[in-house]
């Protein structure tokens, strides 16, 4: 009896060993898989500021502007990007920070090193607003020098 209290202590203390271990060795894969796919911690909000940043010697900057009129029935926006040196084709994705809806690609019209875009941002129905993160893209692959911060606005 005391054997056996003995075999399955030992085991009940394995078991949290590898737990973990295991919660360590995916906390670690998670923070590693981070810097190498070049997520930004700090944001960017669209809608307090432009954002604007170096990107392979040149300035970069994307800005946001609502241009909803009071016959829309929803929130329009346009936006604009400086990006001289650009792959192409670039596209902009809009993807949801507060909640998961999918991503949307944001096709853009190109003017020299100038785009633009008008889109509506889609909402959520069960909250006042919905998050959005803006992601730069070559086609349907991420840019290989991502900003260093995400870019966001809030839709209503």
């Amino acid at each position: 009896m005391i054997r056996g209290i003995k075999v399955s202590s030992l085991k009940i203390g394995l078991i949290i060993v590898l737990i973990a271990v295991a919660a360590m060795a995916l906390r670690w894969l998670d923070s590693s898989n981070s810097k190498n796919t070049g997520q930004q911690t700090s944001t960017c909000n669209l809608q307090k500021s432009d954002c604007d940043w170096p990107q392979q010697g040149q300035n970069w900057r994307v800005s946001l502007s609502d241009i909803t009129t009071n016959n829309d029935t929803e929130n329009n926006y346009r936006l604009d990007i400086v990006a001289p040196g650009a792959p192409q084709p670039l596209l902009v994705v809009l993807r949801g920070e507060s909640m998961y809806m999918g991503e949307y690609p944001v096709p853009l019209v190109r003017n020299g090193n100038d785009y633009y875009a008008e889109f509506y941002a889609p909402f959520c129905t069960t909250g006042d607003a919905m998050n959005w993160r803006v992601d730069l893209q070559k086609g349907m692959t991420p840019l290989v020098d991502q900003p260093p911060f995400r870019m966001v606005f809030q839709a209503y």
